[in-house]
């Protein structure tokens, strides 16, 4: 009997071999000299087969481009080019923006590239996927960023979306706009939130001390049972609740004034033909008192619309108000205010959307909506007092003398606050007026000769430090967490529920990406120091580009045979 004999089943493979894009790029460049050396001299040198290197240049150029493009793409400056053309259209176009694989394709095309990379669906999708991957590595680089950044005390705004079945939660500083939570879990509530902070959070040198959002119960109870910190209200659905049961009913009532005037209107109108197809015969006193009537009615029904457009401008402007006083300093002076002063401020803004609710005569649900919103300003006067308490506590540990520290309650923190804030104006004349006050307030905290620009160098920087931080503690809404669930929403209605590696790619490209006007990222605020550049880092790791497919010559068609 032949004894068996076994095959070593972990006998590697040899891996495919292909020569890079870059050497056929410098093999291009090097025959293009006039000077250049035998082609079997190069290969000789370079350990090139020769006749690999024969097939690269007999590569026939594109006949509808121009030359001196064809030369250059073919270089290796024109390779680099390239490669950062096709890396900047994914990351650009297919990851941070909504678009699929083909309108890349589609891109490349257009910009007559097609000759010198492979635009197909299957090309484009290994490179794309490379890219999503290495953007959810590139997130591992996080706790060498922690490890440089300054202890900090900050707030979050949290808030939630769903994507299919399963919501996805975020969580965001608001100051820096950095995504600190951004996953998919079964649950909302208080524990399922409070384990993704503390994820989130962990290594970091940071203290959260406020949690604000739009007071759902999971993450009431992650403020008050997770993290053990006060909860803020959003402002924004606080006045979504107050109009959304007070609006209606005055467009309903604007909608009949309307048509009353409408039918006011036509009436005279229809006596006033009557009239004029009669000629010169005089009016009766039945007809004149007609005419009289209908201008009364017609006179009326203009005053009740025009009432009721008051009423409605009125209310608007009462609780866009809101927002104008539920500020720690004074939107008009940059003083600062106390929770007292805001408690005043807000009960005066509820009184007149009372007084219109009254005057419009609406249904009891307006004012048992109006009654329940007013119930709701003990919440939103404690962040304030809150604000204050811990203010003050930051303030002198610093030990300053009294002038300096009425320069930084008075100047300095309201203008480090309206600075911030003024990007959130109304209108441009707004932003630019609080841009002007904010600058006015620091010249003066920062006046030669005054109490803060006489302090050591050191100690001038931790004040403007803890001011900064200060400043930025007051969060009033959730509005940056809503615009980022706005933004995955345009991603998830495209793609359905997105997977694991897509939303942390998208995460990153959030974090370390995308740039304000001043040329830095969330992550560069949030940490304070430079992290590396995401696109160069990807380009270093980006695959080799592929190759499109050789043009096969078109056969002609056989004509369809003739019936008989």
């Amino acid at each position: 009997m032949t004894p068996s004999h076994s095959t070593d089943p972990s006998a590697p493979r040899t891996d495919p071999f292909r020569w890079s894009r870059a050497e056929g790029a410098c093999a291009f460049a090097h025959f293009s000299d006039p000077g250049h050396s035998s082609q079997r001299q190069y290969a000789r040198q370079h350990g090139i087969p020769r006749s690999t290197l024969g097939y690269w240049l007999r590569h026939e150029d594109p006949t509808d481009l121009d030359a001196d493009l064809v030369a250059l793409l073919r270089s290796p400056s024109g390779e680099r080019f390239l490669r950062r053309i096709v890396l900047a259209a994914l990351l650009v176009f297919q990851q941070q923006g909504c678009c699929g694989i083909r309108p890349v394709g589609q891109f490349l095309q257009l910009a007559q590239l097609d000759p010198f990379v492979a635009t197909s669906y299957g090309a484009l999708h290994e490179l794309a996927t490379a890219v999503q991957t290495n953007l959810g590595l590139f997130a591992d680089q996080q706790p060498a960023l922690a490890a440089q950044m300054a202890p900090r005390t900050i707030t979050l705004t949290a808030d939630e979306n769903f994507h299919g079945p399963h919501p996805c939660l975020v969580a965001i500083e608001p100051v820096s706009n950095f995504l600190l939570v951004e996953c998919y879990r079964d649950r909302r509530d208080g524990d399922t939130w409070t384990e993704v902070i503390e994820h989130g959070l962990r290594d970091m040198p940071v203290k959260v001390v406020l949690l604000g959002s739009d007071e759902a119960r999971g993450l009431l109870r992650c403020a008050r049972d997770g993290l053990g910190v006060p909860h803020s209200p959003d402002l924004f659905h606080r006045q979504r609740d107050l109009l959304k049961p007070v609006l209606l009913p005055l467009a309903r009532s604007i909608r009949q004034a309307e048509k009353e005037l409408d039918e006011a209107t036509g009436h005279l109108d229809s006596l006033d033909g009557e009239l004029s197809a009669e000629g010169s015969v005089p009016m009766s006193v039945k007809e004149i008192g007609q005419i009289a009537q209908a201008i009364r009615h017609e006179e009326a029904a203009k005053e009740r619309l025009e009432q009721a457009q008051q009423h409605k401008e009125e209310l608007l402007q009462q609780v866009r108000g809101l927002g104008d006083d539920y500020h720690p300093f004074d939107r008009q002076t940059g003083r600062p205010v106390t929770a007292e002063q805001v408690a005043r401020r807000l009960e005066q803004r509820h009184q007149s959307v009372e007084r219109v609710v009254q005057n419009a005569d609406l249904s009891e649900c307006a004012s048992e909506a109006v009654a329940k919103a007013r119930s709701g300003l003990g919440a939103l006067v404690a962040v304030v007092a809150w604000f204050w308490s811990l203010t003050r506590q930051r303030v002198e540990e610093l030990e300053l003398s009294e002038e300096a520290e009425q320069l930084v309650y008075e100047s300095l923190l309201p203008g480090l606050y309206w600075q911030a804030a003024a990007q959130r104006g109304r209108d441009a004349d707004e932003r630019q007026r609080l841009k002007e006050m904010a600058q006015r307030l620091q010249e003066q905290a920062w006046r030669p000769g005054g109490a803060l620009a006489s302090l050591p160098e050191q100690q001038r920087k931790e004040v403007q430090r803890v001011a900064q931080e200060c400043a930025g503690l007051f969060s009033r809404s959730s509005s940056c967490v809503e615009g980022r669930n706005g933004r995955l929403s345009l991603h998830h209605h495209g793609q359905g529920r997105l997977s694991e590696g897509k939303l942390k790619a998208l995460t990153v490209i959030h974090n370390y990406v995308v740039k304000r006007c001043d040329g830095t990222t969330a992550a560069q605020r949030f940490f304070g120091v430079k992290h590396t550049d995401v696109f160069a880092w990807l380009l270093e790791r980006l695959p080799e580009l592929p190759r499109p497919a050789a043009k096969r010559p078109k056969t002609a068609t056989r004509a369809a045979p003739q019936g008989g």
